[in-house]
């Protein structure tokens, strides 16, 4: 009868005599190599360093004009505290030099030097009138995403210093996916009187009567005896200009084709990410 207790304690003892034996302890041939492990995926963002910990927003401004083209925007996020202009208050150098000549620049610049800053861009191209402008895209930390406010400033180029846009608007707290939509009323930048001649317009209006283009953009001196941003009346155009009984500017190259209303653009905000 066969015992498998003890063919397992003669197996025991073969092999400790086998190992006793070995030749000076050389180890036996290598097996042959394992294949390579696959790479792991790749890491999805804010684990691989890419926007990490950050919310990402798309901006994007509609004209709602019927013939006034806007000027490159500046868009800008940013905490409380900051305050792009304010109304009844003189404006600043960069809103004045935007709102005349239609650059954003300085008013980025401007921004920057706030405390509150987070992050900007300057949209670099003219909107067209009744047409929606492309997308900009805008990075801020997280942590600063349950305290955020949106400016956007864009000049219309057929006035001497009119300006749209959004100053300061709660974007607060947004979920990934959300937007939000302002409508946006027109500001007069208080630094430019509205003479609405060839002379003193950058825009396509004043180029059409032989005037226009950068000289006619930034001027350092202030005529506006206002001096303070302010709604804006809207544009007068020489219609009925001969007409005592009624408004009209005999030196406007403007028409009524280049009045516009309340509201004049609308700004959408979405968080992406």
């Amino acid at each position: 009868m066969n015992n498998p207790i003890v063919k397992l304690s003669t197996l025991l003892m073969l092999s400790a005599l086998l190992a006793a034996c070995g030749d000076d302890g050389d180890t036996g041939p290598a097996g042959p190599q394992g294949e390579a492990g696959t790479d792991g995926q790749d890491g999805e963002d804010g684990l691989d360093g890419v926007n990490g910990n950050s919310a990402v927003y798309t901006v994007q401004i509609t004209n709602l004009t019927y013939s006034q083209p806007f000027a490159p925007a500046a868009v800008i996020l940013h905490e409380t505290g900051y305050n792009a202009f304010s109304e009844g208050a003189p404006a600043s150098m960069g809103i004045e030099i935007m709102a005349e000549g239609g650059d954003p620049s300085m008013v980025i610049t401007e921004a920057m030097e706030s405390t509150d800053f987070l992050d900007a861009q300057n949209s670099g191209g003219i909107l067209a009138p009744r047409s929606m402008g492309s997308e900009q895209t805008l990075v801020v930390p997280e942590l600063d995403a349950d305290n955020l406010r949106l400016t956007v400033t864009t000049m219309l180029v057929n006035t001497n210093d009119a300006f749209t846009g959004l100053n300061a608007a709660d974007v607060s707290n947004m979920a990934v996916g959300d937007s939000k939509s302002f409508m946006s009323v027109t500001w007069d930048a208080g630094t430019e009187a509205n003479t609405e001649t060839a002379a003193t317009m950058p825009g396509p209006a004043a180029g059409a009567a032989g005037g226009g283009g950068e000289a006619a953009g930034y001027d350092v001196v202030r005529d506006d005896l206002a001096d303070a941003v302010r709604l804006h009346q809207g544009v007068v155009t020489s219609a009925n200009a001969d007409d005592p009984s009624r408004e009209g500017l005999t030196t406007s190259v403007l028409t009524e084709a280049h009045r516009f209303d309340f509201p004049t653009s609308r700004v959408v905000i979405t968080r992406t990410r």
